[in-house]
């Protein structure tokens, strides 16, 4: 007997692997023949696959803009396809693939169509210029479009629901519900003691202002001067082409200097998680529910972000952490000083941490609830 078809769809292939490795294996345990869609090549990746036994089929999408012409061959790619596989469950997740993902998707019958919104970027942030709102407006057609028949949305935090909601982006008829983030692999990253002796601070993520990198930047140059043994690591890549994004060069400085420890690009972030006292992110950015953020939480490291839609939900109180006000270095310093000058605080909120990490964003979690929702038995 032939087995059911599933289709996961993301905009950048090593992601499959990185955020929906257990969302793979979870759907071929209910009996799914699982093919994961991504636009690109990344031979790591498809060798992961591969061994997983999860077909790949390459699509032409561009990861970034809107380009009418190729983004038509794009919808017109995957409505053919769809045609062709007849998935009986389909898994979009980040804006294109949701979009175009649930336009083809439109034509099957009786599927389980899922739009898993990942985070708004700067879709959800303050339309400050022409180009921007222009942009915000052709997105927003584009939503309402694709979203027209959808059956299953889920959202990473309740504010980009009542985003949603607000710019009439849904249909009446789209079920709704809100996961724990992704979720993370418990396994994948285990729990690790703080570090508290010297006390190390780490943010690791896209370098740009909106990730709040500047605010951390200016945080370390400050304590740094009352407390020169105190680490400030930053692992990330800098966003060439993006107006908003940190210089190479900036950061070299800093780091000849001895105010951070500039790490660049790291494909396993797992040693620096580890060996850290604290995390950080101070974001403005619209996440869903930072990736970075439930890695630290599941090896029970302390938390410092921002009061910032994706991010305010991973501090329980002030039981794991400290959520300051956005662009704040100086409330950014403040929690700081708080690990500095008392380092006990490091290993207790750390715990909490490791307890928010196992009861509510195990992936596992996370992933039986979309399939309670979606009626995936």
């Amino acid at each position: 007997m032939q087995k059911p078809t599933a289709i996961v769809f993301g905009s950048y292939l090593p992601s499959v692997i990185n955020f929906r490795k257990p969302l793979l294996t979870a759907l071929q345990a209910k009996g799914y023949k699982v093919i994961a869609l991504a636009p690109g090549n990344d031979e790591a990746t498809e060798q992961t696959l591969a061994e997983l036994d999860v077909e790949f089929i390459q699509v032409p999408l561009g990861r970034t803009g809107f380009n009418p012409l190729q983004d038509y061959k794009t919808l017109q790619f995957l409505k053919m396809l769809f045609k062709e596989l007849q998935p009986e469950v389909v898994i979009t997740y980040t804006i294109k693939p949701n979009i175009y993902g649930s336009w083809a998707a439109k034509s099957l019958k009786n599927a389980k169509v899922l739009a898993w919104i990942t985070g708004l970027g700067y879709v959800g942030m303050e339309a400050d210029t022409f180009k921007r709102k222009l942009v915000r407006s052709v997105i927003f057609k584009l939503y309402k479009k694709a979203f027209s028949k959808l059956p299953f949305i889920a959202f990473q935090n309740p504010d980009d629901q009542q985003f949603f909601k607000q710019h009439n982006l849904l249909k009446s008829q789209a079920k709704q519900t809100i996961t724990a983030g992704s979720g993370v692999d418990l396994n994948h990253y285990p729990k690790a003691k703080p570090q508290v002796s010297p006390i190390k601070f780490l943010l690791t993520a896209r370098l740009i202002g909106a990730k709040g990198v500047n605010e951390y930047l200016a945080a370390a140059k400050i304590i740094k001067k009352d407390y020169p043994e105190v680490i400030f690591q930053l692992i990330g890549m800098t966003d060439e082409g993006n107006p908003d994004s940190l210089e190479e060069k900036e950061l070299n400085e800093l780091h000849e200097e001895g105010i951070i420890e500039y790490l660049g690009f790291q494909s396993d972030v797992r040693k620096y998680l580890a060996e850290c006292s604290v995390f950080v992110l101070p974001s403005y950015y619209r996440e869903g529910t930072p990736r970075t953020i439930l890695e630290s939480l599941a090896m029970a490291k302390p938390i410092i972000t921002t009061d910032n839609p994706g991010c305010r939900e991973t501090i329980d109180g002030d039981k794991n952490g400290y959520l300051i006000p956005v662009k704040d270095a100086a409330s950014l310093v403040k929690a700081m000083k708080f690990f500095i000058e008392d380092p006990a605080l490091i290993e207790k909120k750390g715990e909490e941490s490791y307890r928010l990490a196992t009861e509510k964003y195990d992936v596992n979690k996370v992933n039986e609830h979309l399939f309670e929702f979606m009626g995936i038995e």
